[in-house]
This record gives structure tokens, sequence and C-alpha cells, in this order.
């Protein structure tokens, strides 16, 4: 975990106790395929999300390909608890053989999970997990990047500083375990000053809209930091005739080029951190060796090191030329999920 901290790398993926029954395979031996997969992401308002429901789109095609599945299919959900658990019930009543969750709440699906359970159906929680006994998850490391932020926020302004908090996706795992990291340790900085906070959803537009209204409140900002879609908050000081200040970003392409210009210009310093909506493909794949029966770990903590989700000014240049619209992550097969997961030692 100091490795981690100190490469800003990493994701945590943990495997509940969960019995897997001989139920993947046929007479003789040979593994079940035409299985039907769907997903239920909670929320499809950015381009992160965007972007993890296409790189799953694509793992589908492979495997329907291969005669793996037989469907693949995607509910897009607003946000609320309410809708997810809608579209679990509707995917039940389909009788599909897994459902990926991308989670509203930590909580607030338990029940549709144990529901889903009872069923014979399995459920996986990625990115933005919850805290059924009956559901596989896979998270990043939240926690830690939270603090990293923070910490590189106290120590570059020698803990005097003040900050707007640019909220994420609102009730997310991953948003709330950033937020609580980083609260913790500007609250042990009685030097920071939290000017107010945000609501941005983690979309470009948002951001510059939900900065943008509260600039006019607050003349002096040092540093912007949170889930934001970073490249809005640089637009709405931008457009205000404001100089930008440090902004800790979410590794959108938009602020990754803004960044490498900036930095040419004037040798704008920061850093940049993020997952990868790939994640989204290893739960797919990592399911469909669920569902065949194969042997995959259980009740283990491992910390996987994934390709670098964090850029600082050393190393941003690297992603000079970035597709606009997207977000920093490298592409995740079926053999990735074999040598990492199911055959890790």
């Amino acid at each position: 975990m100091r490795k981690l901290i100190v490469l800003f790398l990493a994701a945590m993926l943990v495997l509940p106790a969960l019995t897997l029954s001989a139920g993947g395979q046929n007479e003789g031996g040979a593994k079940k395929k035409g299985f039907v997969i769907a997903l239920s992401n909670s929320f499809y308002g950015n381009s992160w999300r965007k972007q993890m429901v296409d790189t799953m789109q694509v793992a589908a095609k492979e495997a329907k390909g291969k005669g793996l599945i037989s469907d693949f299919i995607v509910a897009n959900g607003d946000g609320t608890e309410n809708t997810q658990i809608a579209q679990m019930n509707s995917l039940i009543l389909q009788n599909v053989d897994a459902i990926l969750i991308n989670a509203a709440s930590l909580t607030g699906l338990n029940g549709v999970i144990a529901k889903a359970h009872e069923k014979g159906i399995k459920v996986m929680a990625f990115d933005s997990i919850v805290s059924s006994p009956y559901a596989y998850k896979i998270e990043y490391d939240f926690n830690t990047w939270g603090s990293i932020s923070a910490n590189y926020v106290v120590d570059r302004f020698k803990g005097n500083a003040k900050i707007l908090i640019t909220r994420g996706v609102m009730g997310s795992a991953p948003e709330t375990g950033d937020y609580e990291a980083m609260m913790k340790i500007f609250k042990a900085n009685p030097g920071i000053k939290i000017l107010g906070e945000v609501d941005t959803e983690a979309d470009i537009a948002k951001s510059q809209s939900a900065v943008a209204n509260v600039l006019p409140s607050f003349p002096d900002i040092d540093a912007c930091v949170g889930m934001s879609g970073d490249y809005g908050v640089v637009q709405a000081f931008v457009n205000a005739g404001r100089k930008v200040p440090t902004i800790v970003g979410s590794n959108r392409a938009e602020f990754i080029s803004w960044w490498i210009d900036e930095k040419a210009k004037s040798g704008y310093d920061t850093i940049s951190l993020g997952s990868e909506p790939s994640i989204g493909a290893i739960s797919f794949w990592l399911m469909i060796h669920i569902l065949q029966g194969d042997k995959v770990p259980e009740m283990i903590q491992t910390t996987y090191e994934l390709p670098l989700v964090a850029l600082t000014n050393a190393t941003v240049d690297k992603y000079k030329g970035i597709q606009p619209g997207t977000v920093i992550a490298q592409t995740y097969t079926d053999q990735w999920v074999v040598d990492n997961i199911i055959n890790k030692k």
C-alpha cells in the first residue's frame, strides 16, 4: 500500500466469500456458453460513465462472437436508488444469468441484490460498489486517492490555502471515499479554509456552471479539488477573467490537453487523478469465468497495480493528443483477467 501512495497507482479488487457452484459445467465437464449478462449503471451523465459502457460493449461484442454470451443488456439510470432498484427488478424478471452493477448507493440496493441471489443470479458491483454479502466487488482505492489530492494541496500551499471543493457523483462510493479522505486531511490542517462545495456530477458542462455560479462570492481561491469535470472548472475561471487556480484534475482529455498547453506557456503545475472506465471490462470478463464455474480467488484483498492513472507535470506530456471526450484508460482483455485474477498466485 505504501508503494501505491508513492506511485499514485493501483486498484483494489475485493471478492467476497461466495460459493461457486459447478453449475457452469455441462455434463462431461464442458463449460456452458450463451449466458445473458446485464449492466445496471446508476448514472450515465458524464464522459467517464459513457466510456465505461462503451468498453463493456466492446468486450460483450467479442464475447458474443465467441459464443460465450447470447446477449448483453445495458440499463442506464438517472443517479437515484429507486431507478436502479427498478432496473434490477426488471432484469430479475428477465431471468438474466448475471447483473453487473455500478451502484447509486453503498447500501440502498442490498435488498434487490438479495432477491437476485435467491433467484440464482450472480451479481458483481464495480467502481461504485455495494455492501451486500451477495455481490462480488471490484473497486479502486478512492480513499487513498482522496488523501493524495488533499496532501498535494496542503504541501503545495504549506498548509495555508483557500479551497473550493468540487464534488463528483454524490452518493456514489468512489465520491464518498474520496471526499471523506480529503476532508479528514483538510480538517487536520487549520490553515486550510474550505470556502464552499459545489455539485459537479463529474461532468464538464455541469462543473463549469456550478463553479461559475459561486465565483462572485469567492474573490480568492487557491485550489479546487474533488471529482469534478476538471476542464469545466478551468473554463469557469477563464470565462470570468480570473486566474486559473491549482486544479486537481480527473484525467479527462480536455483538461489534460489544456494542462499541457498551459504548462508550456506559464509553467502551470498540478496533478491529475482518476480511475479507469475500463474497469467495467474487467468485471465483465471475470463474471463470464464465474458463470462458467471457473475457480476465482475468494476472500482475497489484493492490490492490483493497473497502468498509470495519476499524472504530474513530469508525466502529463505522455498523453499529448489524447482523444477529446475520453478519460485515460487502457484496454482490459479476457487474457488480462485470466493472468491477473484467475491464475494469480
